[in-house]
């Protein structure tokens, strides 16, 4: 006999409800004398081989519709909303001129992560902004109130990488930054476009690593023109790097990581022989063969983490840089180093982290393209301090307050013609400079 459900006793499939939920249900009807128990642990027995034959179903319905070959997808992405300051002194002008910029920013990044099968991965991200060392978007910065001529969405990655063995692996589209570095020569939102093979190999507490970059700089269009026009050279940066990473300790960890830098032709834009003066003229990538030497130590085993970090670069033509900006007497400005400590970390719910470091550069050491663009305005010759504090509001909710504060160098020389402190005459000759960022960041 089946069964007869009470009036007020609601139906369901078993796929659509929960095991607690019918087993209310059958204690409801054996209690109230409708069923047996023998009747009621039949139908368990029922409703549990009901589940147990939809659970593949449901989790295919679940599943995003992927090809056989992708085994897994990682999606992520980070939002930043900023208040930014920056001020700078030119004292070259007939008694001082002063410059103020105050700007409202947001930036957005999304991402996917492909892992397939036979070891390859794929990627591609989307950000906001055009620029390589900036995704950043100012509001009403376009055509007014509220226009989105500059809300645009660019590729920010776009790589597909191989990984034959677990010391090998090869890269290639635009990718993350390949090697070690810091702030001192490489802005951290570059995104270089070429090649790289990154080795590694470990014996007992040392990790060696090697990795090797082949990357396209700057397109010339065309190479070789019709008529008797000039042939120019695609222009391509090369770099090699050699690294260990020693770990004596559980507690501690050393990283030493010299990288070595060089270019071929000059593309389009670049050239111009590098002098500092005009728009021109500060971005040239003549004589230009750069060693740097990033070192880290990093120390777990105090009540916050600890880290050490700097980064000494010379460059090894930068004499003959300097001739050719018709500047031989400072052949010595070839020279650039940093130095900073790091005490937490706010990367959970209530951590908290403050960095301090020193910085400062000589007009001739550095590629004026490739040096950050927030800390002293993506400008050289300059030397001073920066300052970041951050907390973790939630997991995935972070304030970082940023100042930084410099000043020329060498005064006999300039600057560069460049940076975000800019107008009609985009002085060459900042003297001092100042910059307050408060950032709101989010990940998903």
């Amino acid at each position: 006999m089946k069964p007869e459900v009470p009036q007020g006793a609601e139906t369901r499939s078993p796929s659509s409800t929960g095991v607690s939920e019918a087993e209310v249900l059958l204690n409801l009807l054996e209690q109230k004398g409708l069923i047996t128990a023998r009747e009621a642990d039949q139908t368990r027995q029922e409703l549990a081989r009901r589940l147990a034959a939809a659970e593949p179903a449901r989790t295919e319905t679940n599943r995003i519709g992927l090809r056989s070959w992708v085994e897994n997808l990682d999606l992520y992405g980070d939002l930043r909303l900023r208040f930014e300051h920056r001020s700078g002194q030119d004292d070259s002008s007939p008694g001082g001129d002063h410059m103020d910029r105050n700007r409202w920013r947001y930036r957005l990044r999304a991402g996917a992560n492909l892992d397939l099968t036979e070891s390859w991965r794929a990627g591609i991200r989307i950000e906001t902004g055009p620029g390589g060392r900036s995704s950043n978007v100012t509001f009403g910065d376009d055509s007014g109130p509220w226009g989105k001529d500059s809300d645009r969405l660019y590729l920010g990655l776009l790589f597909m990488q191989w990984t034959p063995c677990e010391w090998a692996t090869f890269t290639a589209g635009r990718q993350e930054n390949p090697f070690v570095t810091t702030v001192l020569a490489w802005d951290h939102d570059l995104a270089p476009e070429g090649l790289s093979q990154s080795f590694r190999y470990r014996t007992g507490s040392v990790e060696w690593f090697a990795t090797f970059g082949q990357f396209l700089y700057d397109d010339a269009n065309p190479d070789n023109p019709f008529g008797n026009g000039p042939s120019w050279a695609d222009a391509y940066l090369f770099g090699q790097q050699l690294g260990i990473r020693w770990t004596p300790h559980k507690h501690w960890k050393l990283t030493v990581a010299p990288l070595l830098t060089f270019y071929t032709g000059a593309g389009d834009s670049f050239r111009t022989d590098f002098t500092g003066l005009t728009a021109a003229g500060s971005t040239g990538i003549n004589d230009l063969c750069i060693l740097e030497t990033p070192v880290e130590v990093a120390w777990s085993g105090w009540v916050v983490p600890v880290r050490l970090f700097g980064d000494f670069a010379v460059n090894l033509s930068g004499s003959e840089r300097a001739r050719a900006a018709g500047q031989p007497a400072h052949d010595d400005e070839i020279y650039a180093w940093l130095a900073g400590v790091e005490l937490g970390s706010a990367r959970k719910k209530g951590g908290w982290s403050l960095r301090a470091l020193y910085m400062e550069s000589g007009l001739f050491a550095l590629d004026p393209n490739l040096v950050d663009s927030d800390l002293f305005d993506s400008r050289l010759n300059l030397r001073g301090v920066a300052l970041q504090g951050s907390y973790a509001l939630t997991d995935f909710l972070s304030l970082s307050l940023t100042y930084a504060r410099a000043e020329r160098k060498e005064k006999a020389l300039p600057t560069g013609f460049t940076g975000d402190l800019r107008d009609a005459s985009r002085t060459a000759w900042l003297d001092q400079y100042q910059l307050f960022q408060a950032d709101l960041n989010l990940r998903f």
